[in-house]
């Protein structure tokens, strides 16, 4: 793998912590009281739909303000630098 690829990785995997976290940060209180199951607020982790919305709305005075509300894009910003960095990796041995 290129040092190029091996960045991305590095940054695709980083992340992908980084959003996982976040995303749990968020939407930690939504399991805990139930507003969603442990599966649907995983749901969350990917994408936006107006469940994820009202639930996280629901347990919003529980949050400190400082606290951003969690971005799905982030996710995906996160498996699109390791495919990236996937891709470089097939593209060398070519």
């Amino acid at each position: 793998m290129t040092r190029t690829g091996t960045g991305l990785l590095i940054a695709g995997v980083v992340l992908l912590l980084v959003a996982v976290a976040w995303w749990w940060l968020t939407f930690a209180d939504v399991v805990r009281y139930a507003y969603l199951s442990a599966p649907e607020a995983a749901a969350c982790l990917i994408g936006r739909s107006d469940v994820c919305d009202l639930a996280r709305a629901m347990c919003r005075g529980s949050h400190p303000a400082a606290v951003l509300a969690y971005w799905w894009g982030t996710f995906w910003i996160a498996i699109a630098l390791a495919s990236a960095s996937l891709s470089l990796a097939g593209a060398k041995r070519a």
